[in-house]
């Protein structure tokens, strides 16, 4: 990215020998040590791609990694070129994924599938865990699918189900906006509402600026 090169050599031969113990200690645990480091790397050189490495590694998101506006000039200085660049031509057989990954939270609670995507059951708020799992969501760019699994995020009589993705089924097609934090579908013509916050209960409703309808969506 910065004008350097690096050399695959058909004859080379690489070893690692690891040793029984380091030789120095991670005060903050082996792996929160290198989520801040991979974390790093990500920052400076990743541009938005990186949020394909959080989608795979969402416990990177969260460390704290101080002020990187010192390599970030460094880089700028360098006229490195962007991640894109190196995507396109250092690598250009690597295969991007075309979904995204997502989390659909407000005010700590996130949307959560409770039994795992399991098909025909339905989806509520829990407190966000930052794990993934029943929390973590499967959206596909082209198709405006929500999925866990096989399964896609569903509306019946404005209640929120998972049921099995079917194709044409205006039912399972959601329109994100990001900036406004809204999910709108157009066959009921409605936006996903909390509908009891006591029970923890959410569906389908009329589109407003009201909070209950806005949702960080990342």
């Amino acid at each position: 990215m910065c004008g350097g090169y690096l050399y695959i050599m058909p004859c080379s031969r690489v070893g690692h020998i690891f040793r029984k113990k380091h030789p120095y200690s991670f005060p903050d645990g082996n792996g929160h040590t290198y989520s801040k480091n991979t974390k790093l790397v990500a920052e400076v050189w990743m541009d938005d791609y990186k949020e394909l490495f959080y989608q795979n590694r969402a416990s990177a998101r969260y460390p704290d990694i101080g002020d990187i506006s010192g390599r970030l000039k460094l880089r700028d200085d360098l006229k490195c070129h962007s991640f894109k660049w190196y995507l396109e031509n250092v690598y250009p057989e690597l295969d991007i994924p075309w979904t995204l990954h997502i989390t659909i939270s407000q005010a700590g609670w996130c949307l959560d599938s409770f039994y795992g995507g399991a098909k025909d059951t339905p989806v509520g708020l829990y407190k966000c865990h930052r794990k993934g799992g029943n929390q973590a969501w499967s959206v596909e760019k082209t198709k405006k699918r929500i999925k866990q699994r096989d399964n896609c995020l569903s509306i019946k009589d404005d209640i929120l189900l998972i049921k099995p993705c079917a194709a044409g089924d205006m039912t399972q097609l959601f329109v994100i906006d990001e900036d406004l934090g809204t999910l709108y579908n157009s066959y009921y013509n409605s936006c996903l509402n909390i509908i009891n916050m006591k029970l923890r209960t959410v569906g389908m409703g009329p589109c407003s600026s009201d909070a209950s309808t806005r949702w960080i969506i990342k």
